[in-house]
């Protein structure tokens, strides 16, 4: 049996039909090639954003500048794990995660803000704060207390003995 024919290391299973008329610009990009985009267009850099808007510009602050930075995977996973964020503990979160690694900051379409979006977006994070809020009741009754201008100039006072 004849050896498969091999170019770029792929095999050659049929002969390839001539392109009878080249391809006008007009006709736009080419079905299934991928686009670059802005990382906060991708599916994951649009998620940590609108969900997690702290841990999106601690990891734009880390990421060296120029005209599409891109984040590494090994920043995005390392942040993501420090923060104690429920998003990330999503299948959603894990997808877009892999999906990034493999293709980066190219994808078919970017993820725009729509109202439908927008909506969605806000109400998860009234539901987060709002969480939060319940498990951390007594801390943050604490710090009010701590802050009241009143009990500060209790505790900050002096014995009268030390003025002069």
């Amino acid at each position: 049996m004849p050896r498969a024919k091999v170019c770029r290391n792929v095999r050659i299973t049929h002969p390839g039909v001539p392109n009878l008329h080249k391809r006008q610009k007009k006709d736009g990009r080419p079905k299934g090639t991928l686009k670059r985009f802005q990382f906060e267009e991708t599916r994951l850099g649009f998620m940590i954003k609108h969900e997690a808007p702290v841990v999106f510009n601690v990891i734009i602050n880390l990421t060296p500048g120029g005209v599409f930075p891109a984040p590494s995977c090994e920043l995005i996973k390392l942040v993501c794990k420090a923060s104690r964020d429920p998003s990330f503990k999503k299948a959603k979160f894990r997808r877009y995660l892999s999906e990034y690694e493999t293709t980066g900051l190219y994808c078919k379409r970017g993820k725009k803000l729509t109202p439908s979006r927008k909506s969605y977006y806000e109400t998860i994070r009234k539901r987060k704060l709002e969480q939060y809020i319940r498990k951390n009741r007594k801390k943050i009754k604490y710090m009010k207390w701590i802050n009241n201008p009143n009990i500060r100039r209790i505790y900050n006072k002096q014995p009268e003995s030390v003025q002069s």
